[in-house]
């Protein structure tokens, strides 16, 4: 069986399954924590916290535009023509519902394993992403790994699959599961929340025991012990007034939520889950105050650095090592999620035109706007008042000066006769006395 005709007959077979693959009891997928609880790949997303950290990580990635460059020469440049499983991974699916599908496997499983499906030149026409439970990997000794796909006969080779994997060890190709590693954490939030949810359908306001001064009969404690709980469990029946005859008297003695720290318990398996995600715990718990950055913009980097960062660049090096020809790379676009406010954007913008770094079509097409007409927007600029160090104008030299010595053979300067009193009262001929 090949392995497009396995991918073909996994997406025909109905999901009315009584039991997942990520739930199969007898691979050990499933285990009884500590807390009582059985936790497995889909039941801890019954934990909002998990659900929520992972959604926030998947929708984030996936999400974002999907570009294709060359870097032959140092330069990175945009491929004009780029191949359609760049653009739209398979035919089934969107390009966010593929990208989706492989982080919340790195996720979940902490690997990622791509069908890369070929025509007969080899080249390259679609991925499909699998279930992690299907495949097994053959370690090689040099790394030259085989994977063994449930349902297909042959052992298949890199060609065929791409392993991403999430945290490794040493000598170990197979990622761990976070939610391996988390398992007794997300039981005991498990644990929390089915206690909390008991405590208001099942949970009496008057809880304790009921004495009786008597020895009353079997019949008669089950009367009252049924007629007490009657009308006083549940939450329809809080803050009602309890009657006891025949001498009988109620005592309590379990906790009270708050004696429990049920409230601190549950807010502290949020925080230990976002920590397992490495998300801000503010984006988990709104309780929480965020202490990174003095606004938006630099916790949105944060989260972006810190969260996204790393599983982007998993992908990233994967796909362009191991699919991608020569210098090719593959690079999910930040620039839509880090886009700033419009004045901070423009101040940059105008700071890059005035540079000569961008002009005026590159930051048009930023902001999903035409180039404009007759090729203006193509010219770069640049301060006049700035010049390269060392190559500066020098200044043009003075004319020289008049000797004060007059060389020889020069003609004698006239020499004034006037008296240096009588200077002011010179008469200037006019234009008469010239003419008589």
């Amino acid at each position: 069986m090949s392995l497009f005709t396995r991918i073909r007959e996994r997406r025909s077979v109905s999901p009315a399954s009584p039991r997942s693959a990520w739930e199969d009891e007898f691979s050990g997928m499933v285990r009884r924590t500590f807390s009582g609880k059985k936790v497995g790949r889909e039941t801890s997303l019954q934990m909002i916290s998990v659900y929520a950290c992972q959604s926030l990580i998947a929708d984030g990635i996936a999400s974002l535009p999907v570009d294709h460059f060359s870097t032959v020469g140092g330069r990175r440049t945009a491929v004009a023509q780029s191949p359609r499983w760049v653009r739209q991974p398979n035919p089934f699916q969107t390009p966010y519902a593929f990208w989706h599908r492989v982080i919340v496997s790195l996720l979940s499983d902490g690997n990622a394993f791509l069908a890369v499906i070929r025509n007969d030149a080899g080249v390259i026409q679609a991925l499909y992403c699998l279930h992690p439970q299907d495949v097994q990997i053959e370690e090689g000794a040099a790394g030259d790994d085989r994977y063994r796909v449930s349902g297909v006969e042959e052992l298949l080779s890199r060609d065929s699959i791409l392993h991403i994997p999430a945290f490794t060890v040493p000598g170990c190709s197979r990622g761990l599961s976070p939610l391996d590693m988390a398992r007794e954490a997300i039981g005991l939030g498990l644990t929390a929340e089915e206690f909390g949810a008991r405590f208001f359908s099942q949970g009496t306001t008057m809880a304790g025991v009921i004495e009786h001064p008597g020895t009353p009969r079997p019949d008669e404690a089950k009367l009252l012990r049924d007629m007490f709980k009657k009308t006083h469990a549940g939450i329809k029946n809080s803050h009602t007034v309890g009657v006891l005859t025949g001498g009988a008297s109620f005592k309590p003695i379990t906790m009270t939520p708050e004696q429990a720290q049920f409230l601190e318990t549950r807010r502290f398996q949020k925080a230990e889950i976002a920590l397992l995600y490495r998300v801000p715990a503010y984006l988990v718990d709104s309780s929480v105050t965020s202490t990174w950055g003095s606004g938006i913009e630099e916790q949105n980097k944060f989260f972006v650095d810190q969260t996204l960062m790393p599983w982007m660049v998993r992908i990233e090096q994967a796909v362009s090592t191991f699919l991608l020809p020569g210098q090719q790379v593959l690079k999910f676009n930040l620039d839509a999620r880090l886009r700033s406010k419009t004045k901070d954007r423009y101040e940059a913008y105008r700071t890059a035109l005035t540079n000569g770094f961008m002009n005026a079509d590159e930051i048009r097409s930023l902001e999903d706007m035409d180039p404009l007409p007759k090729k203006n927007g193509q010219h770069f600029y640049m301060p006049l008042n700035l010049a390269v160090v060392g190559e500066e104008k020098k200044a043009p030299e003075p004319a020289p000066a008049a000797p004060d010595v007059l060389d020889e053979g020069s003609p004698p300067a006239p020499v004034d006769s006037t008296p240096e009193g009588d200077q002011g009262n010179q008469e200037t001929p006019n234009d008469d006395q010239h003419g008589t």
